[in-house]
């Protein structure tokens, strides 16, 4: 399949880059957990947290960036010319683009949950019932947050993509082209997809007491067995997490549509 081989042509060039990073953020996540007990409680995890904010900027970067090569050498004439069908192309770069930072994120989400609890942990102000329910708390809001942060990134990768190619088509006031092409598709769909959650039927749209998804009843029944009054489902009474699947269905057919545009632009790349 030509996805497959464009696919491996993208990891061989970027290995290296993935896999020193991939290092570099190890060595990062260890140095912070060795300060816990020397900083401020707290600190760790906050630096920690920046550096997963300062690896979603440079996804966002990157997203930009990803067909620079092929165009800078006229490398997409010789890939087309095979024939590859642009789509090829793109996805190849696109799943590349989503091993590398969706890995990067969720390893260095995982990295900064360990720091969180080792520094609830080193403490030593907690039972054993209460440590476990604060830790299954923080791995579900772990897992929720997988989900959408791919969802995000893909819909990130396949606007950078998008994005690029408008601008190398379009060659006259390539920034302003640029940045129209990429704000204007979500000022669009960010339109459509609030008039549409506003008609869907109540069955779309989902919703979960947060307390329930972080399963606060474990944390809760520690307290009261050491005389805790906290009521953390009261607390959060009211909070809920939801989804309106009509709001999703607007913005996947967008993200597909952009991504299909793009592939048609590749392919029938017109100079104006």
């Amino acid at each position: 399949m030509d996805f497959v081989r464009l696919y491996k042509k993208e990891f061989m060039r970027g290995q290296r880059s993935f896999g020193a990073t991939l290092v570099i953020t190890l060595c990062v996540m260890l140095f912070f957990f060795t300060r816990i007990g020397r900083w401020d409680t707290g600190l760790p995890t906050l630096v920690a947290m920046m550096v997963v904010f300062g690896f979603g900027i440079a996804a966002f970067i990157k997203s930009f960036d990803s067909l620079k090569e092929e165009w800078k050498h006229d490398n997409q004439y010789l890939m087309l010319s095979l024939p590859v069908r642009g789509y090829s192309i793109l996805g190849a770069k696109l799943a590349y683009f989503m091993t590398e930072f969706g890995s990067h994120m969720l390893l260095i989400g995982a990295y900064t949950a360990i720091i969180m609890l080792a520094e609830i942990r080193s403490s030593n102000t907690l039972g054993n019932d209460l440590y476990g329910g604060i830790a299954s708390s923080v791995w579900r809001a772990y897992g929720l947050c997988v989900l959408p942060t791919l969802y995000i990134l893909t819909g990130a990768g396949i606007l950078g993509l998008f994005s690029y190619t408008v601008v190398l088509t379009i060659k006259k006031f390539g920034f302003w082209v640029g940045t129209a092409s990429y704000i204007l598709p979500l000022w669009l769909l960010s339109d459509l997809s609030s008039a549409v959650m506003k008609v869907s039927p109540g069955w779309m749209h989902i919703e979960i007491p947060l307390s329930k998804v972080l399963s606060l009843g474990q944390i809760e029944s520690a307290l009261d067995r050491s005389g805790g009054v906290i009521n953390f489902a009261g607390l959060l009474n009211g909070t809920y997490v939801g989804i309106d699947m009509a709001s999703v269905l607007v913005w996947t057919a967008g993200m597909i549509g952009l991504f299909y545009l793009a592939s048609w632009l590749l392919e029938n790349k017109a100079e104006v």
